[in-house]
């Protein structure tokens, strides 16, 4: 199921004074979703609103949460494994690509307005400003899963893909193999690739760079 981050009575109070909600009488709750009754759809935020939130004291600035279709989810804790893995390939991608590239770790990435996930890793080119990128931008986007897999597999492979991220890896940190995504389109991904522990992937920006999936940190 989808992590909705799910507020306390006390900051959805503070959110209706700042007429980010809507009163009660149109605002119902359902299995943590926010609704507004008036138009029987989920309340979608933007990252303005987000900021605001945190600003009066409505969301915890130090929250794990990303902006996924104008709805707050709450990311996933990091366990071992999942931080070994994505500590190798940011090291990779900083020591193979240098300064022309700019590697982002859980930065948050504006792909539309109420889109802004924060992927584990994601790269582009130095030269443009990091509040400039859009999907077709990024020259390569990595979640690290483990109690996420199937969350990075169907929810954000489908947000990057509307968004038109070319390149997209899923790294499996308990499974050791990279699940590849490209050519994106409005309904997917048109190709996804799983690639085992015995092989390798060439990121499409980068045809000099190998990642090799055996060279991941297992959690055996």
């Amino acid at each position: 199921s989808t992590p909705l981050h799910r507020f306390a009575h006390d900051e959805i109070v503070i959110m209706q004074a700042a007429g980010l909600l809507p009163s009660n009488d149109d605002l119902a709750l359902v299995d943590g979703r926010l609704i507004n009754r008036a138009t029987n759809e989920p309340v979608r935020f933007t990252l303005d609103e987000v900021l605001l939130m945190v600003e009066l004291g409505a969301l915890d600035p130090d929250a794990r949460v990303e902006l996924i279709d104008g709805e707050l989810l709450d990311m996933s804790p990091q366990n071992a494994p999942h931080m070994y893995a994505k500590q190798m390939l940011i090291k990779l991608f900083i020591r193979e690509l240098g300064d022309d590239v700019d590697v982002h770790v859980e930065g948050t990435l504006s792909l539309a307005r109420g889109a802004n996930p924060s992927p584990d890793i994601w790269l582009h080119a130095a030269d443009k400003r990091v509040d400039e990128v859009r999907g077709p931008d990024v020259l390569l986007l990595i979640e690290v899963a483990d109690s996420s897999l199937l969350r990075d597999l169907n929810l954000k492979a489908s947000l990057y893909a509307r968004h038109g991220v070319a390149d997209y890896w899923v790294v499996d940190a308990y499974g050791r193999r990279i699940f590849v995504h490209r050519q994106p389109g409005p309904d997917g991904y048109g190709e996804v690739t799983q690639v085992d522990r015995d092989g390798e992937v060439v990121p499409l920006a980068f045809p000099d760079l190998t990642v090799r999936v055996a060279d991941l940190p297992t959690s055996d």
